[in-house]
C-alpha cells in the first residue's frame, strides 16, 4: 500500500466515529479516460447516505475535524477528501425528508402584498414545487410549461399542491415578470433574500442551479428531483398510482460486478498501454464529441479500518457523439472489442445526437418563412461621406464610413413581425431541444459546444432578420410600437403626425440621462404654448416601468412635464431601427416624417427645434434623392475657394459645419438622399455665413437640402443693481454685488453670502439660487456682454434626502488645489461649445484673492492667460457638487 492510500485510510480512521453507523463508506480506485483529458487515475472515497439537514451540526463538526489535519501536504488527497465531504454533506434528494423552508414570504398575485413566514407541504397532497427566478430563462419555460400543464390538466391539479418558489433577489423583477405573465395555477412564494450561500436549505436543494422541480409525496418524502419540466406528469402519475414511500437510494448496497482479478489487471494494462493511445490519436472525432471509458475497483471500508472487495469492473463506456462521427466510435469500439472481448466491456450510455442538423433545419425553416413573404436576403452597403470644415486649415475634409449589411433591404417593421412570428417557434423549439437534451453535467463543455453552435445560428439569422430594420438619417420614420404611457398599461403606437416635429428621447435611469433632464423640462416649459400641435416630446424608457419606480418618487412630478412610455417587452426592436446603442439617445423626425437627426447628444436642442419649426412644408416635400451628377457639382463647390468665407470663423468652439451623403447600394442600384448640412453658429454671426450659402444656392438649391441649424445662444447684462432685494441696501457701479439670472434680482455681499453651517442642504444658503459674482468696479465692461446661455446652468437644488458635498471634485485652475466649498465658474472663458473640461473653475482661497487683488492675483491670470482671463470677468457660484456640467 502506497504512502498516499496509507494516509487517507489513517484520515478517514480518525473522523470514522463523526460518521453515523448505517453509514457504509466506500473506496473508490479509478482508472478514467476522456478524449479532451486523457487517462487520470484517482482515489475517491463515497458515502451510502447524506447527513440530513437536521444533522448540520454534526456535518459542521465532521468537516471542522477534518479540515484540522495537514493531509501529508499532498494536494491529490486534500482534493480525495473535500470530494468526500460534498458526498457526505446535508443535500436534499430523493428519498429525503423535505422538511420546512424558513425565510420565505407568500406572494398576493392580485395586490402583491407579501407575508413573511415559512413553507410546508400539505400532508394530504402530492406536492409539486418549482424552484426558478425570473433572471433564468431556463427556469421560466419549466414554470410556463408546468403551468400550462396545469392549467389543461385539471384532474391532475386537484390531486397536488403546485407551489412556485422564486430566489429573485429584486421582488420588483419578480413583480414585473409575474404581472406580465399568466402563472396562476401556483401559489407563489420567494425567499425573502433571494439566492443566499449561507441558506441551508438552498445549499441541500442545489438551488445555485435553476430550475430545481421537486415532487414531495403525502409523507413528506421527496418522490423525486429534476431539471425536466417534461418528467413531472409521469414522476406524479407513477407516484399516486403506487402511492409507495420513497426510500433514499443506496446504490452501494446495489450487486455489483466482481471480474476476475487477473482480467481486471489485463484490461486495466489495455486502457493504459493501447486504448489511451488510440483515443487520443483518433483526430476524426469531432471537437464536441464527449466520449469517457473508466474502470473501478472499490472497497467498503468497515469501523475497524478493514476493507471488502464490492467492485471490480467491466470497462465501462459512455459517450455522446455527434451523427458525423458514429462510424468513428463504431470502429473505436470494435478495436476495444478485439482487444479485451464482449464481456468485459459495458456500454453503460450512447447518444447521437445531431447538432449541423438541427442547424440546417432552422435554416431551412428561416429560409421557407422568407419565401411565403417573398423576401430574399441580399447583401447592399450604407455609405456615408461627411465633409467637415476645419477651422485651423480653412477648409473641409472629407470622412468616409462604409457599412456592408446582409438583410432584407428595407424590410417594414410589420412584414418582420409577420416573418418573426413564423420563424420564433421554430427557434425556440430547438433552442428547448438542445437546452434539455442531457442532464449529466460531467461534459458540460462539449454540451455547452453543440448549445454555441445551435444559438449562434439562431442568433446569425435573427441579426440578418433585423439588421433590414435599422433606419438611418434622411429615411422615412417608421412607427414605433409596443409601449404604454405612464400610469396606463393600454398598449400604444408612437406615430407621426404631419406638420408636426416629433422628438423621441430614448433613457434610463443612468447619470448621462439624469443630467439632461433639467434641461429639457426647462425647454419644454419655456416653449408649452408655442409647441402645442406643433412639437411633440416623448422619453421611451429602456426598461419596463416596474424598473423606474424608486427613480419616479425620487422625482415627484416630473411625469406632469416629460411624457413618459414604457417598452412592453425588453430590447424591443425599435431599438434596433433607430440605432440606440447606448443612453441617451435621441431621434428627431421633421415635418413631413424623414428622420433628421439620430445622436446621443445634442448640443442645444431648443436652437435646432425652432430652426425646424421655421421650415416650410411645402418646401420639405420638395426634398428629392440626388443624382450623380448633383452630387459631383456639390463635392466640387466645398473643395473650392468659396470656402474662404469662412475663414473668419477661427474657433471651432463657435463655428462648426458639414456636409452628409448618405448612399443605399443593393446589386446595381444606387440611391443617395437628398444631402444634410448641420451647422452651428454664434448669436449674432449668422451674416457671416450666408454668403457662403448663397454661393452654394447658385450650385443647388438650398431647398433641396435638409438644414440642421443650431443657434449658440448669447446674452447681456445690465449693470449695476439699483438694491438688494433682501435688505434694500443700494448697489452702485463701485459696489461688488451678486445678481440670479433666475429670477433677475440683485443682491449686497453680506446677504448673499450668508451661509448657516447648521441647516441642510440649500438652507443652508439664505439665497438659494445660484448666483453670478461682478467683481466691480470692472475695469472691462465687455464682460457683461455676449454671455452663453448654456453656461447658467439650471440653478439645480439639493433634493431632500439626497445626498451633498462642498467637495467638487475639480482641480481649481488658479491653484491646482481641489476646490471645497463654493466652486465658481468663469462665464467668459473659453466661449462657445462646451466640450470636454470646457470650464475655468475657481476655488473659494482664489475667489477671495480676486477680490482683494494684489500679487496673488497676479499669479491666477498668469496661470489663466491661455484661457484669456481677467479679474473683471463675471463668476457664477455653485454651492454644491452634483457633477462638472450639473449645476
Amino acid at each position: 500500500m502506497s504512502n498516499k492510500e496509507k494516509i487517507d485510510l489513517q484520515i478517514l480512521g480518525k473522523v470514522r466515529h463523526l460518521i453515523p453507523n448505517n453509514f457504509i463508506i466506500e473506496r473508490i480506485k479509478k482508472h478514467e479516460l476522456q478524449k479532451n483529458t486523457g487517462l487520470v487515475k484517482t482515489i475517491q472515497l463515497r458515502s451510502s447516505k447524506r447527513f440530513t439537514l437536521e444533522q448540520n451540526d454534526k456535518y459542521d463538526e465532521f468537516c471542522d475535524v477534518l479540515d484540522s489535519f495537514t493531509f501529508g501536504n499532498d494536494l491529490e488527497v486534500i482534493k480525495q477528501f473535500d470530494n468526500f465531504k460534498e458526498t457526505i454533506k446535508p443535500k436534499l434528494m430523493k428519498g429525503s425528508t423535505f422538511g420546512t423552508i424558513n425565510g420565505v414570504e407568500n406572494i398576493d398575485l392580485n395586490t402583491f402584498q407579501t407575508k413573511k413566514g415559512c413553507f410546508r407541504t400539505l400532508q394530504d397532497k402530492t406536492n409539486l414545487i418549482v424552484f426558478w427566478s425570473s433572471l433564468v430563462p431556463k427556469s421560466i419555460r419549466a414554470l410556463q410549461q408546468l403551468n400550462e400543464l396545469l392549467k389543461q390538466n385539471k384532474d391532475l391539479k386537484l390531486q397536488i399542491n403546485p407551489i412556485a418558489i422564486s430566489l429573485d433577489g429584486d421582488f420588483n423583477n419578480l413583480k414585473s415578470y409575474l404581472r406580465d405573465n399568466q402563472i396562476k395555477e401556483f401559489e407563489h412564494y420567494r425567499f425573502t433574500f433571494g439566492w443566499d450561500s449561507s441558506n441551508e436549505f438552498q445549499k441541500a436543494l442545489e438551488l445555485n442551479y435553476l430550475p430545481k422541480i421537486v415532487v414531495v409525496g403525502k409523507d413528506n418524502y421527496v418522490v423525486d428531483v429534476t431539471t425536466k419540466s417534461n418528467k413531472i406528469e409521469d414522476i406524479i402519475n407513477t407516484y399516486i398510482k403506487t402511492g409507495e414511500s420513497v426510500q433514499e437510494s443506496e446504490e452501494i448496497h446495489q450487486q455489483k460486478d466482481i471480474i476476475e482479478k487477473e482480467t481486471y489487471k489485463q484490461i486495466k494494462q489495455t486502457l493504459i498501454q493501447t486504448i489511451a493511445n488510440q483515443l487520443s490519436q483518433n483526430i476524426k472525432l469531432e471537437q464536441s464529441d464527449f466520449i469517457k471509458l473508466n474502470l473501478i475497483k472499490s472497497h467498503k471500508i468497515s469501523h475497524d479500518g478493514n476493507q471488502e472487495l464490492i467492485e471490480r469492473s467491466q470497462l465501462n463506456i459512455v459517450y455522446d457523439i455527434s451523427v458525423q462521427s458514429e462510424q468513428v466510435i463504431i470502429q473505436f469500439l470494435n478495436e476495444i472489442k478485439t482487444q479485451l472481448g464482449n464481456n468485459n466491456i459495458h456500454i453503460q450510455k450512447q447518444l447521437i445526437k445531431d447538432p449541423n442538423g438541427i442547424v440546417k433545419k432552422i435554416s431551412d425553416a428561416f429560409q421557407d418563412a422568407l419565401k411565403q413573404n417573398n423576401k430574399v436576403i441580399q447583401d447592399y452597403t450604407i455609405k456615408t461621406e461627411t465633409f467637415n470644415y476645419v477651422n485651423e486649415k480653412g477648409v473641409f475634409q472629407q470622412d468616409v464610413q462604409l457599412i456592408n449589411k446582409k438583410g432584407i433591404f428595407n424590410l417594414k417593421f410589420q412584414e418582420y413581425q409577420t416573418i418573426y412570428s413564423q420563424v420564433q417557434p421554430i427557434f425556440k423549439k430547438y433552442q428547448e431541444e438542445i437546452e434539455e437534451s442531457d442532464e449529466e453535467h460531467d461534459h458540460e463543455s462539449e454540451q455547452q459546444q453543440d448549445r454555441n453552435l445551435i444559438n449562434n445560428n439562431i442568433n446569425q439569422l435573427t441579426d440578418t432578420l433585423r439588421s433590414g430594420l435599422q433606419l438611418t438619417v434622411g429615411q422615412r420614420f417608421q412607427t414605433i410600437q409596443n409601449y404604454h404611457k405612464f400610469g396606463n398599461d393600454q398598449q400604444i403606437q408612437i406615430e407621426h403626425k404631419e406638420n408636426q416635429i416629433l422628438i423621441i428621447f430614448y433613457w434610463n435611469d443612468n447619470k448621462d440621462s439624469d443630467r439632461l433632464f433639467p434641461t429639457i423640462i426647462k425647454f419644454l416649459l419655456a416653449n408649452e404654448d408655442s409647441f402645442k400641435d406643433n412639437v411633440r416630446f416623448v422619453a421611451l424608457s429602456q426598461h419596463k416601468f416596474d424598473h423606474y419606480q424608486h427613480y419616479f418618487l425620487k422625482n415627484e412630478g416630473i411625469e406632469e412635464v416629460i411624457d413618459f412610455y414604457f417598452p412592453i417587452e425588453e430590447n424591443q426592436t425599435d431599438l434596433i431601427q433607430y440605432n440606440v446603442n447606448t443612453f441617451p439617445h435621441f431621434v428627431i423626425i421633421d415635418k413631413i416624417g424623414n428622420i433628421r437627426l439620430q445622436s446621443r447628444q445634442i448640443e442645444d436642442l431648443e436652437s435646432l427645434i425652432e430652426h425646424q419649426l421655421e421650415e416650410g412644408l411645402d418646401n420639405l416635400k420638395q426634398l428629392v434623392n440626388l443624382n450623380e451628377e448633383q452630387y459631383n457639382q456639390i463635392t466640387q463647390f466645398l473643395q473650392s475657394d468659396a470656402s474662404v468665407n469662412l475663414g473668419q470663423f477661427n474657433n471651432k468652439r463657435q463655428f462648426s459645419m458639414n456636409f452628409i451623403f448618405i448612399e443605399f447600394q443593393c446589386g446595381e442600384n444606387k440611391t443617395r438622399l437628398s444631402p444634410i448640412i448641420n451647422y452651428t453658429i454664434r448669436d449674432g454671426k449668422q451674416k457671416y455665413v450666408e454668403t457662403y450659402l448663397k454661393l452654394l444656392n447658385k450650385v443647388y438649391s438650398l431647398i433641396q437640402f435638409q438644414v440642421n441649424k443650431t443657434t449658440q445662444k448669447t446674452l447681456n447684462f445690465l449693470f449695476p443693481g439699483k438694491a438688494c432685494k433682501l435688505c434694500q441696501n443700494e448697489l452702485n457701479e463701485q459696489t461688488p454685488q451678486y445678481y440670479s439670472p433666475f429670477i433677475d434680482e440683485f443682491y449686497c455681499v453680506k446677504c448673499a453670502e450668508v451661509f448657516d453651517t447648521k441647516a441642510i442642504g440649500n438652507n443652508k444658503l439664505r439665497v438659494k439660487d445660484n448666483l453670478i459674482f461682478f467683481n466691480a468696479p470692472l475695469v472691462d465692461k465687455s464682460v457683461l456682454n455676449d454671455i452663453d446661455v448654456n453656461r447658467l446652468g439650471n440653478n439645480l437644488k439639493v433634493k431632500k434626502g439626497d445626498p451633498y458635498s462642498q467637495r467638487h471634485a475639480i482641480d481649481c485652475n488658479g491653484c491646482d488645489n481641489e476646490i471645497r466649498g463654493f466652486r465658481y465658474i468663469v462665464l467668459n472663458c473659453l466661449p462657445g461649445k462646451l466640450t470636454d473640461m470646457a470650464l475655468v473653475d475657481f476655488c473659494q482661497d482664489c475667489f477671495n484673492q480676486i477680490r482683494q487683488g494684489g500679487t496673488h492675483l497676479e499669479k491666477i491670470v498668469k496661470r489663466t492667460s491661455m484661457y484669456g482671463y481677467n479679474p473683471s470677468m463675471l463668476l457664477l457660484r455653485i454651492p454644491f457638487y452634483m457633477g462638472y456640467y450639473e449645476y
